[in-house]
């Protein structure tokens, strides 16, 4: 049982050593030593592992090895098409575990020089401060740099924070340098050669920032894509920005020569996409193509975007690789026939296609084990507001009080996020705290902002940084940061609104506790009217207190955990149908959703209800009735105006003397 409990730095799984004088005896090489590591043969394997590293080769684990490793952190790399071929003569089972394969695994960055890696792309690695892979780049990083050359399409799950951005990073920037070693005498002509999809602008710019760390003195630039660019001579920006009067010098950029684009899928299909056509044009130097938060991107929202640019880049050699914490079986399939039809479109041979290859770090679709998750029942809107300003400004314990049949709050510190549903309620929201916490005297910055999509980029920007700066203690917003934003010192994320779908939450959540940081914690408000939507989050919490580790002293799991669900609650929640995570997922929680006009006078009311603020229906019928009367009023201007218009303008005629 003790095996099963190690630590890593990336998951932040619990050590459950039998004494302390154990653990301090653990080696820290970079994987989870469990109790069989003290046998004979691992003393002859470590042995062995110091002299190849002293004599600077690379020391080969066994298969055996490499399951061990694999169980200790959790990793399950699978063949898709070994998986997913017919064989009625094999058992299912037997076919799951054909399709498994073992890997060499990175168990330390220093290993990445045996293989040939870029000298300047090694020294930034160590300067960045990353010694101990994580599980994802323990995992992937040898999958993407192998020694034959075969790189494959690549699925990665992975837990958020975990090191994605990074996983797929070094192997790009490294393939990238070698071919400019290649190709000296062409270095004026180069091309983007591999491209990065992200769902938001904050996104890429996260991308590009942490790719130019890596990628200093090897050679390759990285940049993020912009209005304006062009990656065709034959695509001018006037067709895109209706300027065709100005002159075409004017207008006309040259190519970008960056090695590396990063962009969203609508900016870059722009791009490509002349006035006069619905195809864009062939990209046929893309020989990568990244996916980043690729269950969003392949989501209804963006699927025919990204999958316009996928065909687009029509080089035979091109390699695909897909990375969220949440991809479900849908994406999965969608991924598996697109590149089918790609490679029979583009006639590439069987010999010659990429294996489609899946990676799962730690349990699919499920939040990260060193997050406290916290369940709040609020009853009302009103409750819910109450109970956030309580985790804003708790309020002074009980000093001698021994009561114990109510749950502590919540210990929630600055820096924070708070997701609501729309972004009009995110307004509502901000207007109502906005003055809670005064800004400091020597700025006029304050300290809780408000950030959603309507904003311009440079208005989002600057919040962002100040946030990063500690200047902003309290972060306001939708679901546009809940996707990849690289926030290290986030302490807790609070859900006003409920998430609509499981991997918002699990997307949510991961904002805190990032690289394996300790103390996160994830509250969640709920009402009434959500109670009924309320199971998939509860199941993902359960999953990562399953991941937690935590114990009673029977043995079996704790069911009065503070970072778990009563198993009582779990049965009492009701089921969700297909239709309702459906419409869940599009429209949100049907009390929080803006008022329509074809809203009966009922159904106003009803939504009316569920507004965040603190008025009363009193002061809330005294605001309408004014709001009615200088409607009123304004309407009878207009009249006034229009009757005089038609009597000629307004003015008296003189019409003479009788």
């Amino acid at each position: 049982m003790d095996s099963l409990r190690l630590l890593t730095r990336g998951s932040g799984f619990k050590v459950a050593a039998k004494s302390a004088q154990q653990s301090q005896q653990r080696p820290s090489n970079g994987v989870a030593e469990s109790p069989r590591e003290t046998s004979p043969s691992a003393k002859k394997r470590k042995r062995a592992e110091y002299e190849a590293d002293s004599k600077g080769v690379d020391y080969k684990l066994s298969q055996d090895e490499v399951r061990q490793i694999q169980k200790q952190h959790k990793i399950k790399i699978t063949d898709l098409r070994a998986l997913h071929k017919e064989d009625e003569q094999e058992s299912r089972k037997a076919q799951k575990e054909a399709s498994r394969l073992y890997p060499q695994p990175l168990q330390k960055f220093s290993a990445l020089r045996n293989v040939n890696v870029n000298n300047a792309l090694l020294s930034n690695i160590a300067e960045q401060g990353y010694k101990e892979p994580t599980e994802v780049q323990l995992a992937t990083i040898p999958m993407l740099m192998p020694d034959d050359g075969t790189e494959p399409d690549l699925l990665t799950v992975a837990p958020t924070g975990s090191g994605k951005t990074l996983a797929f990073m070094i192997p790009l920037i490294n393939k990238i340098s070698k071919a400019h070693q290649q190709e000296v005498e062409n270095a004026s002509h180069r091309q983007v050669s591999a491209i990065i999809i992200a769902p938001t602008k904050e996104l890429v710019t996260q991308i590009v920032n942490e790719g130019r760390k890596l990628a200093a003195r090897t050679g390759v630039s990285i940049t993020a894509f912009k209005k304006g660019m062009r990656l065709h001579e034959d695509i001018s920006t006037a067709e895109h920005e209706d300027s065709a009067s100005e002159p075409e010098d004017t207008i006309k950029t040259p190519l970008v020569k960056s090695d590396i684009l990063v962009s969203t899928p609508l900016s870059l299909l722009n791009a490509i996409t002349p006035s006069n056509s619905n195809s864009p044009l062939p990209l046929p130097n893309i020989t990568n193509l990244i996916l980043d938060e690729a269950d969003v991107l392949l989501d209804p929202l963006f699927r025919t975007q990204t999958l316009a640019l996928w065909s687009a880049c029509t080089n035979t050699h091109l390699r695909t690789s897909l990375w969220s914490a949440t991809i479900g079986s849908n994406i999965e399939e969608l991924t598996t026939s697109t590149i089918t039809t790609r490679q029979t479109t583009l006639k590439i041979k069987s010999k010659n296609r990429s294996p489609l290859l899946r990676c799962i770090i730690g349990l699919k679709d499920t939040s990260l084990p060193n997050i406290t998750h916290k369940l709040i029942y609020a009853s009302t809107e009103a409750g819910k507001l109450a109970g956030l300003r309580q985790l804003i400004r708790p309020p002074p314990s009980n000093i001698g009080s021994t009561s114990k049949s109510k749950p502590e709050a919540p210990i929630l510190r600055p820096p924070f996020l708070i997701f609501t549903q729309t972004i009009p309620r995110a307004t509502a929201l901000h207007n109502e705290l906005k003055y809670d916490i005064p800004a400091s005297s020597s700025s006029d910055v304050p300290r809780i902002a408000l950030l959603h999509s309507s904003l311009s980029s440079t208005v989002r920007a600057k919040i962002m940084q100040q946030f990063r700066l500690g200047q902003i203690w309290i972060l306001i917003t939708t679901d546009l940061l809940s996707r990849g934003i690289d926030f290290r010192g986030v302490n807790g994320v609070v859900n006003y609104d409920i998430p609509t779908t499981s991997a918002s939450y699990v997307h949510r959540a991961g904002r805190t506790g990032r690289a394996g940081r300790e103390g996160g914690v994830c509250v969640t408000f709920y009402t009434r009217d959500d109670v009924m939507y309320l199971r998939p989050i509860a199941n993902i919490i359960s999953k990562s207190q399953k991941l937690h580790g935590a114990t009673d002293t029977n043995g079996g799991a704790e069911t009065n955990s503070d970072n778990g669900i009563p198993p009582w609650l779990l049965d009492a929640l009701p089921s969700l149908t297909k239709n309702t995570k459906k419409e869940l997922r599009e429209r949100g929680v049907d009390v929080r959703r803006a008022v329509k006009e074809s809203d009966d006078k009922k159904e106003r009311r009803r939504k009316g209800r569920n507004a965040i603020g603190t008025k009363t229906g009193y002061e809330k019928k005294l605001e309408n009735r004014r709001r009615g009367m200088v409607e009123g009023s304004r309407r009878r201007k207009e009249r006034e105006v229009q009757d005089q218009d038609q009597d000629g303008g307004g003015e008296d005629e003189f019409g003479g003397f009788d």
